[in-house]
């Protein structure tokens, strides 16, 4: 009988268990289908714009003289006095010294002309001696037509008539003539003049030193201070985006050169003079040439004092600038790659483009080909971008690019 009842509980349990566990099941809520919604990253954009711009680039170079030389000695001979020369200098500025100025005609250094002068007064005594020499041979010439009688003149010799002697005494008169000239020229050479108005870079000689006869005859090197040179590297590039052509004539091509300071102040104004037409094989740039008038100090112009004189050897900074183009300025951050852009669909879907750029910074680009008037280019950094991606444009970029005119 006990058996019989503890079957009979346990099925009961069972039973009870499985009444409610089908309770349960039939109980459980239903799960309701809910409408996945993607989440659009947002974006900034700009609207293309194309405006007209001055070509311009940065660059940097070395500021040289135009004119640079060696001054030289003429004659030989010890160098007596170098400027100034005190009470009888001609200008009290000059000076024969590192860093010295002068003037166009400024005595600079004094040659000793002891020898020069005995030589002018030797070859004024050859000279004399062969205008005598001269004198007779026409007297003798005459003399001898007068010998002649009345007989033919004609019918004479040439040796008669004392032709070849006299011809010989003109050629010797006029050779010494020549040489006493000279000797005249060499005594005035030995004050050695500055050629043009300048300064001095380095002296090579000093009083009571022997120049020329033997010696070396340099002085000193000298440049002048009406036009300095600032030589710089530019690439093909750089060099078309200005319309810079070599071949032009003088004049004609006035790229525009400003040496400004860091603060972007212009110091000096000048022009792009010429290529130097070499390739640096180790950069493969162009050497170009920009000139500037009247950069370097001048004491001798009173007038127009220069705010911020050169010096040779100084490094500057510059700004090229070209002709006015039509461009599209954007951003960097836009550049997906070198070349490559993000450009917004009328359903802002995005598409890859490839744009051509005419010049870069760390900031924008130059745009001159790829994109079109009123397109819209995202200018946000995205880490995951697929072709015909849909996303948002911030209302703030929108406000901007209302804004704009």
């Amino acid at each position: 009988m006990k058996k019989i009842a503890i079957i009979g509980l346990c099925g009961l349990i069972i039973g009870i268990a499985v009444f409610i566990g089908k309770i349960l099941v039939d109980s459980k809520p239903v799960a309701e289908p809910k409408e996945i919604v993607a989440s659009l990253p947002f974006v900034d954009i700009i609207v293309a714009n194309r405006i007209s711009q001055k070509a311009t680039i940065e660059a940097y170079g070395t500021v040289q003289a135009r004119t640079l030389t060696n001054l030289i000695a003429e004659v030989p001979g010890l160098i007596e006095g170098v400027a100034p020369f005190g009470e009888n200098s001609d200008n009290d500025i000059s000076s024969f010294r590192a860093g010295g100025f002068f003037e166009k005609g400024d005595l600079l250094v004094k040659i000793e002309d002891t020898d020069l002068v005995a030589r002018e007064a030797e070859t004024f005594a050859n000279l004399k001696r062969n205008e005598y020499q001269l004198a007779q041979e026409r007297a003798l010439a005459d003399q001898a037509k007068t010998e002649w009688g009345n007989r033919d003149w004609k019918l004479a010799s040439e040796l008669v008539k004392r032709v070849p002697q006299i011809l010989k005494a003109e050629a010797e008169a006029k050779a010494a003539e020549a040489l006493h000239a000279q000797a005249k020229k060499n005594v005035t050479k030995a004050n050695v003049r500055a050629p043009f108005r300048g300064r001095i870079l380095d002296i090579l000689a000093d009083v009571g030193q022997q120049v020329g006869a033997g010696a070396p005859s340099s002085l000193a090197k000298i440049y002048s201070i009406k036009t300095g040179d600032v030589h710089l590297s530019l690439s093909s590039r750089e060099i078309s985006f200005l319309n810079f052509d070599e071949g032009s004539p003088q004049g004609k091509n006035q790229t525009v050169a400003q040496i400004i300071n860091d603060n972007g102040k212009i110091l000096h104004n000048g022009v792009i003079d010429r290529s130097q037409g070499i390739i640096d094989p180790k950069t493969r740039l162009h050497n170009v040439v920009a000139s500037f008038e009247n950069c370097f100090t001048d004491p001798y112009e009173k007038k127009h004092q220069i705010k911020h004189p050169l010096s040779i050897g100084q490094f500057v900074k510059l700004n090229l600038i070209g002709p006015e183009i039509n461009v599209f300025i954007v951003p960097i951050s836009a550049f997906r790659e070198q070349d490559i852009i993000l450009v917004l669909d009328q359903e802002n879907s995005l598409t890859f483009r490839k744009v051509e750029t005419v010049k870069k910074d760390g900031l924008e680009a130059w745009v001159s080909k790829g994109i079109k008037e009123g397109e819209k280019i995202c200018i946000t950094p995205l880490d995951i971008i697929a072709e015909g991606m849909k996303v948002k444009v911030s209302s703030s970029s929108l406000d901007q690019n209302k804004s704009r005119p």
